[in-house]
């Protein structure tokens, strides 16, 4: 775990080829920026004019079809005649929009309650993954990523709220609001920070689920499924996927070199939504926030704040990373102790999400013969962190000062991409 002291970022934290190339989404990001090619090098047929656009296509359509083999369990032979194509083609310097689109398509194919994708499948063979070495080279030698290392944006935090009736039932509730800058001339808000909270059916307005309500949840499910696995140790039932915080918290993104909030383009499992509006947060400056660079960071939240959850996450992140054995993740009601937020920025994403994460011996959540051990592939505990959209803050405890702006977001089809109203 880090802390930045400052605004730079240490030189030895940027990402690498090695960093991406290790990791599933890392890979997933490599492997289709190779896919990319440029538009003059096709007709409009989308059919292959040069030599090198001859080898993209072949080698697309090698990714086509082990990827469909691969998702019906028969991609391994195919590894080998994938990366035979990949070799023959060029690698080439992508700029911000092939790479945003890239991560967009990464982000929507991460999933964490069934096996991967096919296409990742392949890309995490050995085999292709040193054919796609060159490619993740030519990435990082462009110097879009060195941004992706550099800890939270204070002065640059935006809350999302969809424009979704299931993804209401956390804060901001600003469909009601005006459009524009919010007039913080006296000194606060003319929007009051309880009026931008989900309704409650009790007294007063609070969110919908605090940190007491999240532990009490994961404590009485994890009781639950034991009690079930002790009276048949056969007992394989898919449980929640997810390692965040609550939903109920204040959560924040930054935004794109062209002012673009990440947050509306990068969204594991989105359902398809298409509008959102950002409210631009003013945050106490005192905010302790614990940065998440890579796996070891996670790993340390975890060995500081155990809590178990073997019995809900056994089936569910067996299906997602063929690994049985004692899981936890981090107690977040014990991290807001320590610290207001928890930021993964970009490039801890990339190192971190999908990757199972060593976290220490088997005993790391105590003992207890009630922990279901049938058909642990180890006996260590490890963690996953899964469902954490990329440069994602959730903020533990009370540090949002006001709201300096509303804006609205739509994705508009004509130009594929989300754009500001």
């Amino acid at each position: 775990m880090s802390i930045p002291d400052d605004d730079r970022t240490p030189p030895d934290d940027c990402l690498t080829s090695e960093d991406l190339l290790a990791s599933p989404r890392g890979r997933s990001l490599v492997f289709r920026m190779a896919q990319i090619g440029r538009d003059d090098e096709f007709n409009e047929q989308a059919e292959p004019l040069t030599a090198d656009a001859r080898a993209l296509d072949e080698f697309r359509r090698a990714v086509f079809i082990g990827s469909c083999l691969a998702d019906q369990a028969q991609g391994a032979m195919t590894a080998a005649e994938v990366a035979e194509k990949l070799r023959a083609v060029t690698p080439r310097a992508p700029d911000q929009a092939d790479l945003e689109d890239a991560m967009a398509e990464v982000i929507s194919g991460a999933m964490y309650w069934q096996p991967p994708h096919g296409d990742d499948q392949i890309a995490a063979d050995s085999e292709v993954r040193e054919a796609l070495r060159p490619f993740a080279e030519a990435l990082i030698a462009t110097g879009l990523l060195d941004a992706w290392s550099e800890p939270l944006e204070l002065e640059n935090q935006w809350a999302l709220a969809w424009d979704d009736a299931d993804h209401r039932e956390g804060p901001p509730a600003v469909f009601d609001r005006s459009l524009g800058a919010v007039d913080t001339s006296s000194g606060s808000s003319a929007i009051a920070l309880t009026d931008l909270l989900p309704a409650s059916t009790g007294d007063g307005v609070e969110p919908s689920w605090g940190l007491d309500e999240w532990l009490g949840h994961v404590l009485t499910t994890e009781t639950e499924y034991r009690h079930d696995f002790a009276k048949n140790p056969g007992y394989e039932i898919s449980g929640e996927w997810w390692s965040t915080p609550p939903r109920g918290l204040w959560a924040s993104t930054g935004t794109w070199p062209d002012g673009t909030v990440i947050g509306v383009e990068l969204v594991e499992d989105d359902f398809g939504l298409e509008r959102a509006r950002a409210c631009r947060l003013r945050l106490r400056p005192d905010a302790r926030i614990v940065e998440i660079r890579r796996p070891q960071d996670w790993a340390d939240l975890c060995l500081t704040y155990p809590l178990d959850v073997t019995a809900q996450r056994r089936q569910v992140w067996f299906e997602a990373t063929e690994r049985r054995g004692r899981w936890v993740i981090p107690d977040w009601s014990r991290v807001a102790e320590e610290f207001d937020g928890v930021h993964v920025g970009l490039a801890g994403y990339l190192r971190t999400a999908g990757a199972v994460i060593d976290v220490g011996a088997s005993s790391l959540g105590g003992d207890s013969e009630t922990v279901p051990t049938r058909g642990n592939t180890d006996d260590r505990t490890a963690s996953l962190m899964a469902g954490w959209h990329p440069d994602t803050t959730f903020w533990l405890n009370v540090v949002v000062d006001t709201v300096t702006e509303v804006a609205e977001w739509h994705y508009d089809d004509a130009a594929d991409r989300w754009v500001r109203d």
